[in-house]
C-alpha cells in the first residue's frame, strides 16, 4: 500500500505523525510525507521520505514582530483569527460560528496550507497514486489531494479537536436558519478547491473534507469532546526530533529531578519560548529569580532555555543545570515532577511516562484545557500564566514531590495510555478500512447523533426552505 502523509510545516505537527509514518513503513507499506520545504530536512532526518509542495510557508511570519505576551494572553493570532476553540455554548452564536468560518477558510486555512501547495500536492498524488492520504487536522489539502486521486483519507488529530465540533455548532446552526441569512462560505470555498481540479463537490461531502472518511486519535479519551466522528484511538508515541542523550540523564539523581520545559515551537514562531519566563514582561518573574526561588526546594531542576535568557541568568544556583534541549522521551523517565507550558507533544510525553506536572498553559490551540484535565484526573496543576510567580510555582513543585496522590494519578494514566493500541498495532485497522473506502463502501453509522447526521440535517433544511 502506497501511503501518502502530509502536514503544513510546523514541525511540532509533523513530529505527531513520525510514529505512525514509521509504523506503516516497518509493516512494508511505501510512505512519503509531504510538506512545504520548511520541513524537508527535518522528514529526511527522521529517516522517511520527504515531497516538498508549495512555496515556503514562513510560520513565524505570521506573528508580528511586536506582538508580546500580553497580545498572545488576549488570544493568540490563530484564535484571534478563527475562534474554532470556542466551546461555550452561550458564545456560539449564528454571527460567531459564521464568523469563524469566513475568516477561517478565506485567510488561516489558506495561509497554512494554500493554493500552491494544494497545486503540487494533487500533482503528486496523481502521478503517484497514493492507495491512502494522512493528513494532519489542519492541513485541508490532504482530502482535496484524495479526492483528486481517488485515495481513501484520513485526518490524525494533534490534541483536542475543535474543529468537529466546531462544525457541529455551524450544522446545527445553519439549519436554524431563515434562507435571507443562510450563507455558507465554507460549503463555498470547498466548491473553489475541488472546482481546481475538475472535480465536483456536493454539499455532502463537507463533513468528509473537513474530518476526513475516519479520525486517528492519539488523544486520551477523558481528553476528548463528544464530536460525533469515526474514530481509531491510537496510543501516543513521543518523537522527539533527532537528538543525542547526554550522559548526566542516565545517571541516577541523587535528588528528585524536576524539569521546566517550555516548548521549542514557541521559539521558532517568536524567537522565545511559549512560555516565556526571561523576556522582562512585567506579569512574569525574571529567570534568574525563577530559577532562584525554585533552587531553594531539596531538588535537581533541570530546565530549557535559550541563549538570550541564559546571558540574562546572573548566576545558576548549584542545583540547576540550564540546558538549550534535551529529548523529553529520555529525560522525563527520570523526573519526580514537570513544570510545562501544555503543547500536546509535551504532554504526550508527560502523560506517557506517568510525571505529575504543572501546566502553564501557551495561548494558541488545547494547552488550557489539556491542563484542565491533567488537573480534574488528579495528575498535576493548572496555574493561571498571569498567577505564575516564581513562589506559586515553587509551591506547586512541593505539592507535586510531598503528596503521593499526584504520582498515583499520574501512574494510572500512564497505565491507561499504555493499554491504548500503539501505532504498530493500528495499522491492520487502517489497512482494513482502506479496503472499505477504496471499493466504494462506507462504513455504518447511525444518522442522528453522528456529525455527518447533523450534516446531512442543515443541508435537508436549506433545500426545504
Amino acid at each position: 500500500m502506497r501511503v501518502l502523509l502530509t502536514v503544513f510545516a510546523a514541525k511540532p505537527h509533523l513530529y505527531n505523525l513520525i510514529s505512525l509514518a514509521w509504523a506503516l513503513r516497518a509493516s512494508g507499506h511505501e510512505v512519503r510525507v509531504a510538506s512545504q520545504p520548511d520541513v524537508t530536512d527535518a522528514i529526511t532526518r527522521a529517516g522517511l521520505t520527504a515531497v516538498p509542495v508549495g512555496d515556503e510557508l514562513n510560520l513565524s511570519a505570521s506573528f508580528r514582530p511586536g506582538e508580546d505576551r500580553a497580545g498572545a494572553e488576549q488570544g493568540g493570532v490563530w484564535q484571534r483569527l478563527s475562534g474554532v476553540t470556542e466551546t461555550r455554548p452561550e458564545k456560539l452564536t449564528w454571527n460567531y460560528v459564521l464568523g469563524t468560518y469566513t475568516i477561517g477558510c478565506s485567510m488561516e486555512y489558506e495561509h497554512m496550507a494554500g493554493q500552491s501547495m494544494m497545486d503540487d500536492l494533487v500533482e503528486h498524488a496523481r502521478a503517484w497514486r497514493p492507495d491512502l492520504v494522512l493528513w494532519d487536522a489542519l492541513t485541508f489539502v490532504g482530502p482535496v489531494a484524495a479526492r483528486a486521486c481517488g485515495a481513501a483519507h484520513a485526518r490524525v488529530l494533534f490534541g483536542v479537536d475543535y474543529n468537529a465540533h466546531m462544525l457541529g455548532a455551524y450544522a446545527d446552526l445553519l439549519s436554524a436558519q431563515p434562507p435571507q441569512t443562510r450563507d455558507d462560505p465554507l460549503s463555498d470555498w470547498l466548491t473553489g478547491r475541488l472546482a481546481r481540479y475538475g472535480l465536483p463537490f456536493e454539499p455532502e461531502d463537507a463533513v468528509e473534507m473537513m474530518t476526513g472518511q475516519w479520525t486517528i486519535d492519539p488523544t486520551p479519551a477523558w481528553m476528548q469532546l463528544p464530536v460525533g466522528v469515526p474514530l481509531l484511538p491510537m496510543r501516543y508515541v513521543p518523537y522527539n526530533g533527532p537528538s543525542t542523550v547526554p550522559g548526566w540523564v542516565l545517571e541516577r539523581p541523587r535528588r528528585p529531578r524536576v524539569c521546566m520545559s517550555l516548548g521549542m515551537s514557541g521559539r521558532e514562531l517568536l524567537g522565545r519560548d511559549q512560555m516565556s519566563i526571561g523576556d522582562g514582561a512585567s506579569a512574569e518573574p525574571p529567570v534568574s529569580v525563577l530559577l532562584r526561588t525554585l533552587a531553594e526546594l531539596d531538588i535537581e531542576l533541570v530546565v530549557t532555555l535559550s541563549k538570550d535568557q541564559l546571558a540574562a541568568v546572573s548566576g545558576l544556583p548549584d542545583n540547576v543545570r540550564a540546558v538549550d534541549f534535551v529529548p523529553l522521551n529520555d529525560l522525563l523517565p527520570t523526573c519526580a515532577a514537570v513544570i510545562h507550558h501544555g503543547g500536546f507533544g509535551t504532554v504526550g510525553n508527560v502523560l506517557t511516562h506517568g510525571v505529575p506536572s504543572i501546566t502553564v498553559p501557551a495561548p494558541w490551540w488545547d494547552e488550557t484545557d489539556l491542563g484542565r484535565h491533567i488537573e480534574a484526573r488528579g495528575a498535576g496543576l493548572l496555574v493561571d500564566p498571569r498567577e505564575a510567580s516564581a513562589e506559586v510555582l515553587r509551591a506547586g513543585v512541593a505539592r507535586l514531590l510531598g503528596e503521593p496522590s499526584f504520582r498515583s494519578a499520574a501512574h494510572a494514566v500512564r497505565r491507561e495510555l499504555h493499554a491504548t493500541p500503539s501505532p504498530r498495532a493500528v495499522v491492520p485497522q487502517v489497512e482494513r478500512l482502506v479496503a472499505v473506502h477504496r471499493s466504494g463502501s462506507q462504513l455504518p453509522c447511525s444518522p442522528s447523533g453522528t456529525l455527518r447526521g447533523r450534516w446531512m440535517r442543515a443541508i435537508g433544511s436549506a433545500v426545504k426552505s
